[in-house]
């Protein structure tokens, strides 16, 4: 009780038991001690003194009227405001089964009646020692937890933004995708949170997978940055050899990235990048690349970013075309459901239309 006592925090024992000759006795063994009593004849009035302020410790009698001390100390350890605060039985009722009854209700000790100065000195000093002791860990492990919350914030932070640098290269090689991977993330985000709500997808979704497709996503086409840029900035449609180097940068990008996480394992968001990048080309019917992978054998993550993509390629200036308008857009991913897209996740998708980013530029 030093540390509470040097602190200026004098120790609140309340004592509950309906002989007032007991609660004189009592109270003036606290007081003797140094620390504050606080006296109730009933259980109810316990009630109104303890939510008025939280006793250190409370010295409860068995047998009282209306409500008894076992229940009343039942009530106190169901709330969770109250539940730690120990609690000390004193009556006439000690058998064996009676100690045990207090102790399964939560008791942390139990002393007879009629009761002895010192045995009640003693054994209130060391249950609030034990109570502080117990205050004091548990200050602690909130601290620790505080700590450590803050450190991995931090470092996840860091991994977020190497990522974010990474992601930009891409930006650097195609002029025509300013705002493209920041649209991408956002609308994945957005679109997985949709599907959170439906029974399809809610036990693959998590909070965790959300904020994962939101870094993750940005990476699709990080495979791009060796793919030549006469290539990727020219004018009109693609021959086909063209279109073959074209396709392998789902691979290079997934390669790279598997490079950078055997390096970082510790990355969160890499395991879905790589499936994103290898996949967002995939298709629900089979005839994607690179795998020629269908329906729900291409990851989740994949299906909900080959939309989005898709989308917003389709609403930008691209050197190879013209935007086209929102209303054209959401057609041509209507049109896709069933054969490009996932059907359920088209459907979700063009529920959510309306708040659906873009910016172009």
């Amino acid at each position: 009780m030093e540390n509470i006592e040097k602190s200026g925090t004098v120790p609140q024992i309340l004592v509950v038991d309906d002989v007032d000759a007991n609660l004189m006795i009592l109270e003036n063994i606290i007081l003797e001690m140094g620390y504050e009593p606080r006296c109730a004849n009933s259980a109810s009035e316990a009630t109104k003194l303890i939510a008025e302020s939280l006793p250190q410790l409370i010295l409860l009698d068995v047998f009282m009227p209306e409500m008894d001390g076992y229940e009343l100390c039942e009530r106190l350890k169901e709330n969770p405001i109250t539940r730690d605060i120990p609690i000390i039985f004193i009556s006439a009722a000690d058998s064996s089964e009676d100690k045990v009854r207090g102790f399964k209700l939560g008791a942390v000790d139990y002393i007879g009646k009629p009761f002895e100065v010192t045995e009640v000195t003693m054994r209130v000093r060391n249950h609030l020692k034990l109570y502080e002791m117990q205050q004091e860990l548990e200050l602690s492990n909130r601290r620790l937890h505080s700590v450590i919350s803050s450190q991995a914030r931090r470092i996840e932070d860091e991994q977020k933004n190497i990522l974010y640098a990474f992601a930009t290269l891409t930006e650097g090689k195609d002029t025509d995708t300013r705002y493209h991977l920041d649209n991408v993330a956002h609308n994945c985000c957005l679109l997985a949170q949709s599907l959170q709500f439906s029974p399809e997808f809610s036990e693959e979704i998590s909070e965790n997978f959300i904020d994962t497709i939101g870094v993750a996503s940005r990476l699709h086409d990080i495979g791009k940055i060796q793919t030549p840029c006469n290539i990727l900035m020219k004018p009109g449609p693609l021959d086909e050899k063209e279109m073959e180097v074209v396709k392998r940068h789902v691979e290079q990008g997934a390669e790279i990235l598997e490079r950078v996480y055997a390096g970082t394992p510790e990355n969160r968001f890499l395991p879905m990048a790589i499936e994103i990048a290898r996949f967002h080309h995939a298709r629900w019917d089979g005839t994607g690349y690179p795998e020629n992978l269908q329906g729900k054998e291409i990851p989740l993550s994949a299906r909900i970013t080959i939309i989005v993509d898709i989308y917003d390629t389709l609403r930008g200036d691209r050197c190879y075309k013209e935007a086209y308008s929102k209303e054209e857009s959401l057609e041509i991913i209507k049109e896709g459901s069933g054969s490009f897209f996932d059907p359920e996740i088209v459907d979700v998708f063009l529920k959510i239309q309306n708040q659906l980013l873009h910016r172009d530029g």
